[in-house]
């Protein structure tokens, strides 16, 4: 799946706003979901105190009263328009499902008060920083990442009360009929031992598993793939639980060590372990980016050439490519989720648009979104390598990581691809047009590649394409 992440307040327009001609655009690009981030109507008290860091912010669009659409986007029969207009592209639409807290002022707590998390020094360490007095009167947490301290225009869901799970349960469940997926924003706080390290680290384990005898995600997400069995679930996730995340059933998880990686200082050698440790099976169900509304911008944080070669490694690994907003034009300010407007004017960068339309033009090919991947080794200094191979086609992969200038060996040189793929070495080309043949000499333990054809390559783009043909 080939994500575009579409801030929904920032971009200006209401849901019957959005045209079929932007829609057309997405798709022919080779998108095939939209993710509207930003959706849902906020609490009243979260504008106000959005304010009082800067007069422009209008509130985090992740502190919601409910699940129901902010009216300045629309209402729910005007996204249910758009989406059948998406569907008509062949596009998806993906929406947030934020599992962890509501609004501080949501309407839910005078109605059911027992779903949010009260004080209770006997169980936790509390810090007054991390919980509010409520008009009810209650003393209630503030939505937290056990990290940092509570965000203040949120409270705190309490997964320990069955009526909670029932409720978070019951509303994925709704939204499997509205939209065609979620994205889960930080998904691990609802995992039970995250719960019960967080917030019961005193309660005594039997009355806790009790309290919670399982998972939610699991439940909810089969409750949810039983009314629409195409729903989507990505997970934001941290921590290394991504592939506990998967095993409950979502269908991606976000892999944020790589981008870790590719903004470290030794970005080579970390991309290059990290490629090593994970498997294929894992790639194909992780979500990749170079930025997101949480993240620095690409452009910003990365030199020119080291973004290309970014972009270019997260689009053509197996899985879920995400391209966020702004960054196929080389935007780099980064705008807090609170605001709606950018503070500087921006001129799209136009070579850097285009190279993104040749780059997705070539990750939405079958070899890139259906086909096998293995792991690469080879003698090109800073460079991550890798085969793909489907049906009569293979192709080797080759990208320097950061900026520095490509310096070939005199014999250059990979670790072979996999025997199944039967790729032919005196069929290798480098893509056109015109196709250009690149000499292949192989070896018993690796493929030496002809320099010279190589470094045409890698004067004429951020990355090489080496095509094989398979043997019959």
């Amino acid at each position: 799946m080939l994500l575009y992440e579409i801030n929904a307040r920032l971009n200006g327009q209401r849901f019957a706003e959005i045209t079929d001609a932007q829609l057309h655009r997405y798709a022919t690009l080779g998108f095939d979901a939209l993710w509207l981030m930003g959706v849902w109507a906020i609490g009243p008290e979260g504008v106000a105190m959005s304010k009082r860091y800067a007069p422009d912010f209008v509130g985090s669009p992740y502190a919601i009263s409910d699940y129901q659409f902010n009216p300045e986007l629309g209402d729910e029969a005007d996204f249910a328009a758009l989406r059948a207009r998406a569907r008509r592209q062949g596009l998806r639409l993906i929406l947030d499902f934020i599992p962890n807290h509501f609004a501080r002022d949501t309407p839910l707590i005078l109605t059911r008060p027992e779903r949010f998390m009260h004080s209770n020094p006997e169980w936790r360490d509390e810090y007054d920083d991390d919980y509010y007095w409520h008009p009810s009167g209650r003393r209630l947490a503030h939505g937290k990442d056990p990290h940092f301290a509570g965000w203040n225009d949120t409270v705190q869901l309490d997964y320990t009360v069955a009526e909670t799970r029932d409720y978070m349960r019951d509303t994925l469940v709704r939204l499997a009929t509205l939209c065609d997926g979620v994205r889960c924003d930080m998904a691990m706080l609802a995992l039970r031992e995250q719960i019960r390290r967080q917030w019961y680290p005193r309660l005594p384990r039997e009355i806790f598993d009790r309290a919670m005898p399982g998972e939610f995600w699991d439940e909810a997400i089969a409750a949810a793939k039983r009314v629409n069995p195409d729903f989507t679930l990505i997970a934001e996730a941290y921590w290394d639980t991504e592939l506990y995340l998967l095993s409950l059933g979502f269908d991606y998880a976000y892999d944020k060590r790589l981008l870790d990686c590719l903004v470290a200082p030794d970005a080579p050698r970390a991309v290059a372990e990290r490629l090593r440790s994970v498997s294929e099976a894992f790639l194909e169900r992780t979500m990749r980016f170079v930025e997101n509304h949480d993240e620095e911008r690409a452009a910003a944080r990365l030199a020119p050439l080291a973004n290309r070669r970014a972009a270019a490694l997260v689009c053509l690994l197996p899985g879920a490519p995400l391209i966020h907003q702004g960054q196929m034009e080389g935007m780099t300010e980064k705008i807090p989720v609170q605001r709606v407007w950018p503070l500087h004017r921006h001129a799209p960068d136009t070579a850097l648009q285009a190279y993104f339309e040749s780059l997705l033009a070539i990750a939405r090919q079958p070899i890139f979104r259906e086909g096998r991947y293995s792991h690469a080794e080879s003698s090109i200094p800073r460079a991550t390598s890798f085969w793909r191979a489907y049906g009569t086609k293979v192709e080797l992969i080759l990208i320097p990581i950061g900026s520095e200038p490509v310096s070939l060996p005199v014999a250059p040189s990979v670790t072979c691809p996999p025997p199944a793929y039967r790729a032919e070495p005196r069929s290798a080309r480098l893509p056109g047009p015109p196709e250009r043949p690149l000499p292949v000499t192989p070896g018993s333990d690796g493929w030496q590649l002809d320099a010279t054809t190589l470094a045409i390559g890698f004067e004429e783009s951020p990355f090489v394409r080496i095509i094989f043909d398979a043997k019959a």
